[in-house]
């Protein structure tokens, strides 16, 4: 999957002096001599105005806090420098273990930044293999315990949704012009959605239609019945015009539901460790979310294409 850019959010239209200075709350001649003595600002450049990006900003507004707080103007750029210079070491080197420790203090700004790096280095269902799954397991048993009303795991899921969302807005544009692909359903339950999103956008990122639909698995409680799972999923899965049917998680183990969806009328995979293989003999049976999406795109780019219908 190629990689995404997701720097544009990340760096925002650059800003006027006289905007930084109202922002600041400070003159746009002390900027300017802070710019001349410590470097703080962006490069100059000839025939061309000063233009503040979110990085310079974030300096000047530390610069204002430190000065205003008693200390002495050379210091505070020295000690802004050094931050600016470990802050770039950090994300040069993100970690599970850093993803971890910054979302155990609650920071959603570092971690988002994280991730938008992260994806735009590696891809989105790479930096979710190895990085976002295996920090999401790391929250289990915290050392420590969690400080109330920090959840580490929401932190990174609400983080991670977000990025997928920057890629899902490029997926259109870096998608024009691949082959015709059929519609593809992924249903999921509730502890896997996250997963399902991001089998959804990789798909539409390679030019593949998706939908999501989250529904209560049998597994769930006693009263759900698995013949009425299956019938809903079956009526979405028509009403869609998918060719493609992803089962992700507890779905993708209950037999009954996958016998009830096994009707021919789609290529049904099931994504997770307990698929049952005397169940849908046809079913593909995969367990990682990169086999799922090349599988789903080989799949919907050779089925026969409806002539109406799908997915809007």
């Amino acid at each position: 999957m190629p990689r995404p850019d997701l720097s544009a959010h990340m760096n925002p239209a650059p800003l006027t002096i006289a905007t930084v200075a109202q922002r600041l709350g400070v003159s746009a001649s002390t900027i300017r001599t802070w710019e001349r003595r410590y470097g703080l600002g962006p490069k100059r450049e000839p025939g061309k105005r000063r233009r503040y990006n979110e990085v310079e900003l974030k300096q000047l507004e530390q610069m204002v806090r430190l000065v205003r707080s008693g200390v002495f103007p050379s210091d505070a750029a020295k000690a802004i420098q050094s931050s600016t210079e470990i802050l770039a070491e950090n994300e040069a080197a993100i970690t599970v273990e850093s993803i971890l420790e910054i979302a155990r203090r609650g920071d959603f700004n570092s971690l988002q930044r994280n991730l938008d790096v992260l994806i735009s280095r590696y891809g989105l269902l790479h930096t979710w293999h190895e990085y976002i799954g295996p920090a999401m397991r790391g929250t289990y048993y915290p050392p420590k315990g969690d400080q109330p009303g920090i959840a580490p795991r929401s932190l990174i899921t609400q983080a991670t949704l977000y990025a997928v969302y920057q890629v899902a807005k490029q997926a259109p544009e870096h998608s024009a012009g691949f082959p015709d692909a059929c519609p593809v359903l992924i249903v999921c339950d509730a502890a896997h959605e996250l997963r399902a999103h991001i089998v959804g956008v990789a798909l539409e990122w390679e030019g593949v239609p998706a939908r999501i639909v989250l529904v209560t698995a049998p597994a769930e409680g006693p009263d759900i019945c698995p013949q009425d799972v299956s019938e809903a999923i079956k009526e979405y899965r028509d009403s869609f015009g998918a060719h493609v049917l992803i089962l992700i998680g507890l779905l993708s183990a209950d037999e009954a539901v996958v016998e009830g969806v096994d009707d021919s009328c789609s290529n049904l995979i099931l994504v997770g460790r307990h698929c049952p293989l005397d169940s849908a003999p046809g079913a593909t049976r995969l367990r990682t979310l990169t086999a799922c999406v090349e599988e789903a795109v080989d799949s919907a780019r050779n089925c026969s294409i409806p002539e109406s219908g799908g997915v809007n």
